[in-house]
């Protein structure tokens, strides 16, 4: 699945007891929930996570996971190439009881098996770092109107096609 070095799986506890580091490259094509961004599926995933402990002994994993993925612009509706990257800060927990008994500035990574697949947490991290709305910084110029268009006609005629047009006429009955 994962390219290099990276591991499909990994053991959370051991890997924090032994604070390993887990560095290397991905395929977006390689994380299924990212395959819906076909445009995107040959672009690199590069993750860096280390595991260890904090100072209150607590399972830990920190480090970074980035992409580039293909978008589709919400003011134009066009594709638009957008940097992806998360920052990785997680407790390692267990149980519920254990991710409420955190302090509300950390963040919990519930591990409910001795082995998880790296793809889950990457793929998740970077689902939760994507924009809610994607822009381009400028969209490219919009198409010409056709004579045609809507654009062109006079706000005060109704247009068939416009689902508020059956309101605006109810509108006028009731003066």
């Amino acid at each position: 699945m994962f390219s290099g070095q990276l591991p499909p799986y990994l053991e959370p506890r051991k890997f924090a007891d032994q604070e390993r580091v887990v560095e290397g490259e991905a395929r977006v094509g390689d994380l299924p929930r990212l395959r819906e961004y076909r445009e995107s599926l040959d672009q690199p995933v590069r993750v860096s996570l280390a595991f260890g402990r904090d100072e209150d002994g607590r399972r830990r994993v920190q480090g970074r996971v980035e992409t580039s993925l293909v978008l589709v612009c919400q003011r134009c509706l066009e594709p638009v190439q957008q940097e992806v990257a998360a920052d990785v800060d997680l407790m390692l927990v267990w149980s519920e009881e254990q991710a409420k008994a955190l302090p509300a500035d950390l963040d919990p990574l519930l591990v409910t098996e001795e082995r998880m697949t790296l793809a889950e947490l990457v793929e998740e991290e970077l689902l939760l770092a994507m924009p809610l709305v994607a822009l381009h910084d400028q969209c490219p110029d919009p198409p010409p109107q056709s004579a045609g268009d809507p654009g062109d006609q006079d706000d005060n005629q109704s247009d068939p096609d416009n689902p508020f047009a059956v309101l605006a006429r109810l509108k006028g009955r009731r003066k």
